[in-house]
């Protein structure tokens, strides 16, 4: 990208394109188009029909009955972070055993190994 040029402003459309492509790589692009679609909803609804769901939304958080969503929501985030722990676990053993597996077989020839370079 070119430094101080003032044609580098990035559009609201552009922005949603990339959100969206970024969305597909990693594997959000149902929970985006979810949340689009619902904000298309509330945009699309009279405004005292809004201020009526908000008040529905808030009176159903207090007595409980939205607690199942919130405890849902708890553990997704939950199981999302020690999946990502899991992995970089897993990730780390596999290079102590690559390590390991390595240093056995350059004792074993008796000279130092090279790398097959895969990957690199």
């Amino acid at each position: 990208m070119a430094k101080g040029n003032s044609n580098d402003q990035v559009s609201f459309w552009q922005m949603v394109r990339d959100v969206l492509i970024v969305s597909m790589n990693k594997g959000q692009f149902p929970v985006a188009l979810i949340g689009m679609v619902f904000i298309v909803m509330l945009f699309k609804m009279p405004g005292a029909d809004v201020s009526k769901l908000m008040f529905e939304i808030l009176d159903d958080l207090k007595r409980g009955y939205l607690a199942g969503y919130g405890l849902g929501s708890a553990t997704t985030i939950g199981w999302f972070f020690h999946a990502k722990k899991q992995r970089s676990m897993f990730a780390n053993e596999m290079k102590r055993i690559t390590a390991e597996r390595n240093k056995i077989q350059e004792a074993k020839i008796g000279s130092k190994l090279k790398s097959s370079g895969k990957g690199k």
